[in-house]
């Protein structure tokens, strides 16, 4: 099998060269920006796309208590987890990412073969277990390659982007699963799934080569100028490699890591307890749909500008200013929280939860750049570990402060 995967990309590199267009687009960081877009819209669709649904599927349909929906989830995030360590150490250790890929895109498919034939609890908790072993290796790989062919006054606005596909599908996912699972019932969003698996690995295996070898050529292109020459210079020969122990010590990866830990968790707590809190305490019993339409407006909105101010001050004032705007970015939640909390009516709740979306991309956008950003600087073979270490704090972030929150609200 690897031998005859080795000789389809020989052949698709050989007529790569003899069509300049198609090997430009193979060769070029864009292509390696555009498809981990397209790879985070895939993996965040599939998983909204599923999400909607399944209560209906696990209590009408197969009789589960309600505590099986927590079963569910708690399942995706132990495959992301196993998806993210397990793909971030062999990535680097066999210098491929590209491959790996295309792997997560088959192990998609494969989710979705067992949820189109889902009959049972059991098949429910495998499927969503393959789906996050899918997402894990995904999400580790594609801003790992990212990291690969960008410098640091560049990387934040290119990871904004990749989150601005991740909040568009978001978004309409679970709108999309409901009207499939109407028409077709399981199968109609399964067969979804499917085809999204095989989209991203012939994407993946048409149109780009592995980041680590267009890396090789990157310091040539037009948009790296001399003053980003000095740090993307040293990770051109990288000859050293940490240990994912080792690289959770340096300051700058403990710093990203809570950051996102905090930013992300926050975020999925307050999803639970704003609509409890506009019933509570503002007697706001209507439509809380439009609440977090609001708030998705707002984040689709600022994504691109939060990544653009990022890369511009740090070509302005150094690396130094990606860890100020963390900074503001903790001081503001905090303020707007406690807009949200004292709020005493719905257009200032709403005030303070835009203000929150702000923010929270504020630890968030600077703090996902910067992982990618310490590999190159530090001259280090481990950008696909350190890219584990942040998908493992998104997951941390969503299980562990949601619960904690709930509880000291009902207190």
């Amino acid at each position: 099998m690897p031998a005859v995967y080795s000789m389809l990309v020989s052949l698709l590199d050989a007529a790569g060269h003899a069509s300049s267009s198609l090997g430009y687009i193979r060769d070029s960081p864009e292509t390696v920006w555009a498809l981990a877009s397209l790879s985070l819209f895939i993996d965040t669709f599939i998983y909204m796309l599923t999400v909607s649904m399944l209560p209906e599927i696990l209590q009408d349909t197969m009789g589960a208590s309600e505590s099986a929906n927590g079963v569910v989830t708690a399942m995706f995030g132990v495959g992301a987890v196993l998806g993210c360590f397990v793909s971030g150490i062999l990535s680097d250790r066999i210098r491929e990412r590209r491959g790996l890929q295309m792997i997560s895109s088959l192990i998609y498919s494969v989710s979705g073969i067992v949820f189109y034939f889902s009959r049972h609890y059991y098949q429910i908790l495998l499927f969503r277990l393959i789906d996050g072993i899918a997402s894990g290796v995904a999400c580790t790989l594609l801003y790992a390659s990212i990291g690969d062919v960008y410098p640091a006054n560049l990387l934040a606005f290119k990871v904004a982007i990749v989150y601005f596909c991740n909040n568009i599908a978001y978004t309409i996912g679970p709108i999309c699963g409901q009207r499939l699972f109407d028409l077709a019932g399981v199968k109609g969003p399964a067969a979804l799934v499917i085809a999204l698996g095989l989209l991203k690995l012939v994407a993946l295996f048409v149109f780009s080569n592995d980041s680590l070898a267009i890396r090789s050529a990157v310091r040539s292109h037009a948009y790296i100028s001399a003053a980003d020459d000095s740090t993307f210079s040293k990770s051109h020969e990288s000859v050293a490699s940490m240990s994912i122990p080792k690289l959770i010590m340096q300051p700058p990866v403990i710093i990203s890591t809570l950051s996102i830990v905090t930013s992300i968790g926050i975020q999925c707590m307050l999803e639970g307890l704003v609509p409890l809190h506009l019933v509570d305490k503002l007697n706001h019993d209507q439509d809380n749909g439009i609440t977090f339409v609001i708030l998705g407006l707002v984040f689709t909105l600022m994504v691109p500008i939060v990544g653009k101010v990022t890369d511009s001050l740090i070509e302005w004032r150094g690396e130094a200013m990606r860890y100020y705007a963390m900074m503001f970015g903790a001081v503001v939640t905090v303020c707007s929280v406690l807009l949200m909390a004292l709020a005493n009516s719905y257009a200032v709740m709403m005030v303070g939860y835009a203000f929150f979306a702000v923010a929270d991309l504020c630890m968030f956008i600077p703090a996902q750049s910067a992982y990618g950003d310490f590999v190159n600087g530090a001259n280090t073979d481990s950008m696909a570990r350190g890219y584990s270490i942040s998908v493992f704090a998104w997951a941390l972030g969503a299980i562990s402060l949601p619960p904690i929150g709930t509880a000291l609200y009902s207190r």
